[in-house]
């Protein structure tokens, strides 16, 4: 008698099953499809969510950094319509993706997203994972012409630049148009003296101008941040370039070719009317620029100052160097976060603090997606998803996260806790069946209490060695169980006291000297670096 066997698949190719109706996977090979399947199955960030009809999936404006495949059920995009309020915009069906935006260019969510079906369920694929993904060449060339053309749509509608542009006009531009990637500083876009055959726009991150003199000295005179342009000189009037371009960190640029510039000005009278206007606000601009704020301006770029959402800064007429800014960090957290030695700029000294960079590397270095982004740009970690691998406090340029002890941190924690009532993430200690009462404190215990104690081999390979997985979730108490993992230590930086009613360090600073402001307070005289409205919530206010 015959038997028909019943194919059981693993969770991983389950999913995979799944996914092959994407396009995106369609032309993966057996190594490749292996390769994805088996990071599903050990990266906690890749996962599967299901949502009911109307529940929120995200919040327009949030940093949701990963590419999201609809798998069953549909999404509703909504957003702010001129004359009908919230309404629904748009539908992403069942069988297609969308994200790409944060998981590439790190923008946030343009609309709300909402379950548009009851049980529709959603595949997230981190933005720390989509090697998995753009290892296939023609998975990766349709996700980068996918963010081509949102990111330029997105950009075309919120600048002055287009304003008036009918969308057939953009579909040609787009069509056209090249989007250039960066990743480090110093790399020339365009030289002073060449030929200028194209304009460029700032999508993300900030370039830096230099203008060469005729006696052989160099001035750095401006900083452009993303929606400005450069390049339009030579192309209205000007034969070359009128000075170096250089990338002040990672950045990213659309490039327009001269022949669609030339066009968009012949039939938007008004656009290239805007544009001569830039060019003789910079030519103002520039005679401001003397060799000190030169200098000033290129230090700045080089230490990050520039690249900064939000500064901790000291006025140095003001300070009496009493320590209050870091006693009172340290009481706070368990460890001081910031450190009272730094860069001088002007009157004002920019202490070791996170400065909320425009460009985290910390957070495109997390493996697990902890580090994250709020509405307003404060970056923060979510400790339930942390690790403690250290790879934020390598990646951080600026040496501004460090690794305190799991046993301090919690201390740290349980006392913002009690005192506010607040919801404050607490690593829970070893497991009572992975280890002995008391066995954490003792592997950590302070090193002013005298030499630690020599623990025998096998104590700590009762912390290191966990139990399997079923045993766990058998005896571990509910609240174990939600942080399996215990990192030996968790990262720490300034995170603008979030969870706190007010920032330490400006608030127990007895002169004021100590305030958070943005960076465009430092050059507010020489409007060499412009910002747009300021995002990070705790940053704005000095001393309030």
């Amino acid at each position: 008698m015959e038997t028909t066997g019943v194919v059981v698949r693993t969770p991983g190719q389950e999913l995979w099953h799944q996914l092959s109706r994407f396009e995106l996977f369609s032309h993966f090979t057996d190594e490749e499809r292996t390769a994805f399947i088996k990071a599903y199955e050990r990266e906690p960030g890749m996962r599967v969510q299901r949502f009911a009809k109307d529940e929120l999936i995200c919040h327009k404006g949030e940093y949701e950094l990963d590419l999201c495949f609809i798998l069953k059920g549909a999404a509703d995009l909504y957003d702010q319509v001129a004359g009908k309020g919230r309404s629904k915009v748009a539908t992403i069906p069942e069988g297609a993706f969308y994200g790409e935006l944060g998981a590439l260019g790190g923008l946030p969510r343009t609309t709300d997203v909402v379950a548009g079906e009851d049980g529709t369920e959603l595949f997230y694929l981190p933005r720390h994972c989509l090697k998995f993904l753009i290892s296939n060449s023609e998975a990766r060339q349709m996700v980068t012409d996918r963010y081509k053309d949102r990111a330029t749509r997105v950009l075309a509608q919120e600048l002055d630049l287009f304003k008036g542009v009918p969308r057939e006009f953009i579909d040609q531009l787009i069509d056209h148009c090249e989007i250039q990637r960066y990743d480090l500083r110093g790399i020339a876009l365009m030289r002073q003296g060449e030929e200028g055959d194209s304009l460029f726009i700032v999508r993300d991150g900030y370039v830096q101008v230099v203008r060469h003199r005729d006696d052989g000295t160099h001035r750095v005179i401006a900083y452009l941040r993303p929606g400005e342009f450069f390049g339009e000189m030579a192309l209205l009037g000007g034969v070359t370039r009128y000075a170096d371009v250089l990338t002040a960190g990672k950045c990213e640029v659309i490039k327009l070719r001269r022949a669609d510039f030339e066009e968009l000005c012949k039939r938007y009278p008004d656009i290239e009317a805007r544009v001569r206007q830039t060019i003789e606000r910079r030519h103002r601009q520039e005679e401001l620029i003397t060799p000190q704020i030169s200098d000033l301006l290129e230090q700045s770029g080089q230490l990050g100052v520039v690249q900064a959402d939000a500064l901790l800064v000291m006025d140095l007429d003001l300070c009496v160097k009493c320590d209050s800014c870091v006693k009172a960090c340290e009481s706070l957290h368990g460890e001081s976060r910031l450190i009272r030695t730094g860069v001088p700029v002007g009157k004002y000294l920019v202490p070791a603090a996170c400065r909320h960079c425009d460009d985290p590397k910390c957070m495109n270095s997390c493996p697990t997606g902890a580090i994250k982004r709020r509405l307003e740009g404060e970056i923060y970690f979510q400790y339930d998803m942390c690790i403690g691998c250290g790879n934020c406090a390598i990646a951080c340029p600026y040496d501004n996260i460090a690794m305190i002890e799991t046993a301090k941190f919690d201390r740290a924690q349980a006392k913002k806790a009690e005192v506010l009532e607040g919801n404050f993430f607490r690593p829970y200690p070893v497991a009572a069946h992975a280890a002995a009462s008391g066995l954490w404190d003792r592997i950590f215990a302070r090193h002013d209490q005298g030499e630690r104690e020599r623990l025998a081999k096998r104590e700590f390979a009762q912390v290191r060695d966990r139990n399997d997985a079923a045993q766990e979730a058998a005896e571990a108490p509910p609240a174990e169980a939600a942080h399996a993992h215990v990192p030996i230590a968790f990262p720490i930086k300034c995170d603008l006291c979030d969870g706190l009613p007010f920032m330490g360090c400006v608030h127990n600073c007895p002169t004021g000297a100590a305030m958070r402001i943005t960076p465009a307070a430092l050059f507010a005289e020489t409007q060499a670096v412009s910002f747009g409205a300021p995002r990070v919530r705790k940053a704005i206010g000095g001393n309030d």
